[in-house]
């Protein structure tokens, strides 16, 4: 992998670490999620002119994907509803890079070389060491926990199937339409059906930040598609997942949420792992 692809992964990171905090720092979490993914949908709504219909393959992995990620963003609210981002995040983040790397083999035929796989098991375990501390996990009790997991286990299966998309040139950029249109629906129906009518007042209260949060958040997921779309997706899975270095640095500096001396040696070890990422 390019140190410009690994770059600009990781600037996704910070995006997507930033518009989870937002989420999760929301008066309501729901009515922030229905934000970001509505406004991502009206962005893509007048692209759907000038697209081509997809084909069927790509309709079975639009809905597959669909699916996945209702179940995704349910979690992932709810999460942030009973947890804190510092721990809730990693946890999500930290067990997608091995499972997409796992999936990936028979799904797409790609095996990692060594150093990439000791770069993405050095990131896994760096990721994981954010959210696996004792006095927290004691704390926040088991329903953040699992909740976290659900979301990370969903959330590997739907970028296998987003890579697996992006890489039929003929249909790429229609899924990608497509994809943001859908999720963008899906996550105003559930938001309507989660706070019923309260959620137009809610949403109406923050929407100028969640039309800004939206244009990034698709600007953040069509990087990280156009990286799938050529490379290895368990690399570019870890990469994307360092956002949880940023949400644990943001947690700490906006959310006054602990950073002691084992997140720092965690991060350290992410480094690494990237740098054995790019050998």
């Amino acid at each position: 992998m390019t140190l410009t692809v690994t770059a600009l992964l990781l600037v996704a990171a910070l995006v997507h670490a930033s518009w989870n905090a937002f989420i999760k720092g929301a008066r309501d979490p729901v009515a922030m999620a229905a934000l970001i993914y509505g406004s991502e949908a009206l962005l893509m709504v007048p692209a759907l002119f000038f697209v081509a219909p997809p084909p069927q393959s790509i309709w079975l992995l639009l809905a597959v994907h669909v699916v996945l990620h209702i179940i995704y963003k349910i979690a992932m609210v709810a999460m942030y509803i009973h947890g804190e981002l510092s721990q809730v995040y990693p946890v999500t983040r930290g067990v997608a890079p091995l499972l997409v790397t796992l999936l990936a083999i028979p799904a797409a035929g790609e095996i990692p070389g060594g150093a990439a796989l000791v770069g993405i098991m050095l990131i896994c375990a760096g990721l994981l060491s954010f959210a696996l501390e004792r006095s927290k996990v004691a704390g926040a009790g088991l329903r953040p926990l699992l909740l976290a997991g659900i979301a990370g286990i969903v959330l590997s299966a739907y970028t296998v199937v987003d890579g697996l998309a992006v890489r039929i040139p003929e249909a790429a950029i229609s899924y990608v339409v497509w994809m943001f249109v859908l999720d963008g629906a899906t996550m105003l129906v559930i938001a309507r059906v989660w706070r019923g009518e309260r959620i137009y007042n809610a949403m109406r209260d923050r929407w100028k930040t969640g039309i800004a949060l939206g244009v990034i958040s698709a600007l953040n997921f069509c990087i990280v598609l156009w990286a799938l779309s050529f490379a290895a997706m368990g690399p570019v899975a870890a990469l994307r997942e360092t956002s949880v270095v940023f949400a644990a640095i943001i947690g700490a500096l906006f959310m006054k949420e602990s950073f002691g001396w084992r997140r720092i040696i965690a991060a350290i070890g992410i480094v690494v792992g990237i740098v054995f990422m790019n050998l």
